[in-house]
């Protein structure tokens, strides 16, 4: 009888132990989409600005010509 739970208790040791390993491998590959997901993002908004940027220095120079004019 105390073999048999000592075996029952190995078993589900190694399978906790194996459970923990697909674990990690999951929350890794979590961890690298949301890298992505912020990288993209960043650039994302890096473009934005940049239009936004233009689209300033494009309103400042028809303000200008409206003036002289």
């Amino acid at each position: 009888m105390m073999g048999l739970v000592i075996l029952i208790l190995i078993i589900v040791g190694l399978v906790a132990l194996i459970l923990s390993y697909t674990k990690q491998d999951s929350i890794k590959q979590i961890e690298s989409q949301l890298e992505e997901n912020s990288i993209t993002m960043m650039q994302e908004l890096y473009k934005v600005k940049k239009k936004i940027r233009v689209l300033e220095e494009e309103m400042m120079i028809g303000d200008r010509d409206k003036f002289k004019g």
